[in-house]
């Protein structure tokens, strides 16, 4: 190039500054999308992403936070918006370093802790429809307190509660206001992922001082999964499609009693004393069904003293059809003094907690006598069904064990299945 000739000027790279971006990008020196919850960079590396709280630009709207949300989703991979719930709970001596968690098929989740750094005006509409309203349909026997102080409380020590509180806020609120229903069932699922991120990557370190905070979550997550509704092909005790996802949790839940029930309820989850409840004199009507539902399972009982040949099996069935009997009479005395909804949550969910790990896997197995025995239980679910929360469970359950059962004993469902369709 001749000496004299000038230089061309290059064309200056235009570049946006993100005065907004998350601490990563930051610190990195690349531009960030600001992107909401978590930006593309964060996603694409899985790193936790967190935004500066001097700088908080949060949507002041619904509808700017609807958009937002699905901006965010978007951004995000099919694995994270999809948590699957088999991925949960695993015994902590399982997992070979903090934060991760290896289910049965030995998938992988990385978990890690989301702190919220802002709050948007939708989060705090949960908040408050949750300490005004949501409390006082999940408070029973006199535990208003632990629902609206003591738990919202904790939440703001464990970021796991304060998530899942905000999910089953959403969940009520999506059930009272159907128009809105896609809107909150998203904000839900957002916070059901950062909650289940943080209890997870928690779990390995179990211990006296958190147990009671990690206890609760998990009862929380129990509760968001009958709060979602009905799945196709999940029905609580089995399902068509591997291992049963409610049970997995059910065996968090155990795993935590196992090794801290002293602790855990101990303080605010102290059991309250009461006077025994007065008895009341069965109506004509409640009278004929618990009759009507004894005499139906005392031939399911029939049914296997007959037919199961291994004598360890036999005595393991009949052990678990006389606990349910004695929870179908506890069941419909309850009843019949007026308590329904989640106040039976404890006889129900308490018979299949008391089952053996064996038996509870030859239900999970779908073995006929079995699901026989799940569709006499499920019927009971019929009367939790005042609560939001078990809209749908019985006849959903009943109906997957007669698409499972097969031809020859689709008659000793005929009782279960009348039941369910009388109470839809």
């Amino acid at each position: 190039m001749h000496p004299t000739t000038p230089k061309p000027v290059r064309a200056r790279r235009k570049h946006c500054k993100s005065r907004l971006g998350c601490a990563n990008c930051k610190r990195r020196r690349i531009k960030c999308d600001e992107r909401r919850p978590i930006c593309s960079n964060c996603v694409h590396h899985k790193n936790d992403c967190t935004f500066a709280t001097e700088v908080v630009a949060e949507p002041t709207s619904l509808s700017e936070r609807a958009t937002e949300q699905r901006r965010a989703r978007q951004s995000r991979t099919h694995q994270n918006s999809n948590y699957k719930w088999k991925h949960t709970f695993v015994s902590p001596s399982n997992n070979n370093e903090t934060g991760s968690s290896t289910d049965s098929t030995g998938a992988k989740y990385e978990a890690s802790t989301v702190s919220p750094t802002a709050i948007s005006l939708a989060d705090l509409q949960l908040f408050h429809h949750f300490i005004t309203t949501t409390y006082q349909v999940m408070a029973v026997e006199g535990g208003q307190d632990l629902w609206q102080v003591d738990l919202v409380q904790w939440g703001f020590e464990f970021p796991s509660i304060l998530h899942l509180v905000l999910a089953l806020a959403a969940l009520h609120a999506a059930y009272e206001k159907p128009g809105l229903r896609d809107q909150y069932m998203q904000q839900a699922n957002d916070h059901f992922t950062f909650g289940i991120r943080s209890v997870t990557g928690i779990l390995s370190q179990l211990n006296d001082e958190n147990c009671q905070k990690i206890y609760m979550s998990a009862s929380l997550i129990c509760l968001i999964y009958f709060g979602r509704g009905p799945c196709p092909g999940e029905y609580l005790i089995f399902s068509t499609s591997g291992p049963s996802e409610w049970l997995i949790l059910m065996r968090g839940v155990k795993f935590i009693m196992a090794n801290y029930r002293d602790k855990v309820f101990t303080g605010k989850l102290e059991p309250k004393g009461g006077s025994d409840e007065p008895d009341f004199a069965m109506t004509p009507e409640m009278c004929s069904e618990l009759f009507e539902h004894t005499m139906y399972t005392e031939a399911v009982q029939r049914l296997v003293e007959q037919e199961e040949k291994d004598e360890s099996d036999r005595a393991m069935y009949i052990s678990a059809i006389k606990d349910l009997l004695e929870v179908i009479r506890e069941v419909y005395r309850k009843v019949s003094a007026g308590k329904t909804g989640l106040h039976l949550m404890h006889l129900l969910i308490g018979w299949l907690y008391r089952q053996p790990e064996e038996f509870v896997c030859i239900m999970e197995q779908r073995e006929p006598h079995a699901l026989i025995i799940v569709a006499s239980w499920g019927v009971l679910l019929k009367y939790m069904e005042s609560s939001w929360l078990m809209k749908g469970w019985s006849k959903h359950v009943v109906s997957g064990v007669s698409a499972t059962l097969r031809p020859d004993l689709q008659p000793w469902i005929e009782f279960p299945l009348w039941k369910v369709q009388e109470a839809a």
